[in-house]
C-alpha cells in the first residue's frame, strides 16, 4: 500500500468536524481537489444555511494557498461581497495568504479560521446588510490596510520606506535602526513585521512597493 500524503493525513481532521467534504486527486493539475456541501451554524449550533463548494489545493501542500469557489450563488456576484463572476472566493487580504503559505498551513484550520468564517460572514450580512467582523477594502486600498491594520505601519509614507529598504538591502540586524525611521532599533520597533514582510519574498515585496508608489501618484495626480 501506498503512503499517504501530508495532505491525506491531514483531511482526515477534515472529515471529523465537515463531514460532508470529499477529496479526490486531479493529476491532470496535479491538485487535490475538495467538493461537497458546507454547513453553516451560528456560535449556539443555530443551523444557518448549506453551500456547495470547492477547494483546490496545490500539490505544494502545505506551503500553498488554497482556492476556493462558491456554486450554489447564495451569495451575489458583486466585488462588494469578495467574490467573483465565477464564485471564486476571497477569503483574506492576499498577504496575509502569503505569508500564511510560507509558514505551511494546514488544511482543516485554513478551512476552519478561514473559510468558515468567510461563508458565515456572508449570510450575516445578506441579513444585517453588513458584515460582523473586519473587512478589507478592495485591490491596492485593501493591501494597504493589511500593513496598517496587521502589521502596526503607521501610514503609506511608512509603509514605502520599510518595503524599500527591504529591496535594497533585506538583512537588517536586531540593533540597527528601524528602516521606519523611527531611530528605534528594530528589536525595539517594528521587527516582527519586517520579518512577516520579508516572508512574503523579493518579488511579492517589488510589487507592493510599485503598486503603492503608483496609487499615491494616481491619488495626487
Amino acid at each position: 500500500m501506498l503512503a499517504k500524503s501530508l495532505f491525506e493525513r491531514d483531511f482526515k481532521e477534515v472529515e471529523k468536524f465537515f463531514p460532508k467534504l470529499r477529496y479526490s486527486w486531479s493529476s491532470k493539475y496535479k491538485t487535490w481537489i475538495i467538493n461537497g456541501e458546507l454547513d453553516i451554524c451560528d456560535s449556539e449550533g443555530v443551523y444557518w444555511n448549506t453551500f456547495n463548494i470547492g477547494i483546490a489545493v496545490p500539490q505544494s501542500y502545505p506551503h500553498c494557498i488554497p482556492v476556493i469557489i462558491e456554486r450554489t450563488e447564495i451569495i451575489p456576484r458583486d466585488i462588494d461581497w469578495h467574490i467573483s463572476q465565477e464564485g471564486l472566493c476571497c477569503v483574506d487580504v492576499s498577504p496575509n495568504l502569503i505569508a500564511m503559505s510560507k509558514k505551511g498551513i494546514h488544511i482543516y484550520d485554513f478551512i476552519k479560521r478561514k473559510i468558515y468564517p468567510y461563508f458565515a460572514n456572508q449570510i450575516y450580512k445578506l441579513s444585517e446588510n453588513k458584515y460582523a467582523g473586519k473587512e478589507y477594502a478592495h485591490h491596492i486600498e485593501g493591501i494597504i490596510q493589511y500593513y496598517v491594520e496587521d502589521l502596526y505601519i503607521s501610514d503609506e509614507k511608512t509603509i514605502l520606506l520599510i518595503l524599500q529598504r527591504l529591496i535594497s538591502s533585506p538583512h537588517i540586524g536586531r540593533n540597527e535602526k528601524c528602516p521606519c525611521g523611527s531611530e528605534k532599533k528594530i528589536k525595539n520597533c517594528h521587527q516582527l513585521s519586517v520579518e512577516t514582510i520579508k516572508s512574503f519574498g523579493e518579488e511579492r515585496i517589488k510589487s507592493d512597493l510599485s503598486n503603492i508608489n503608483d496609487y499615491i501618484t494616481n491619488r495626487l495626480s
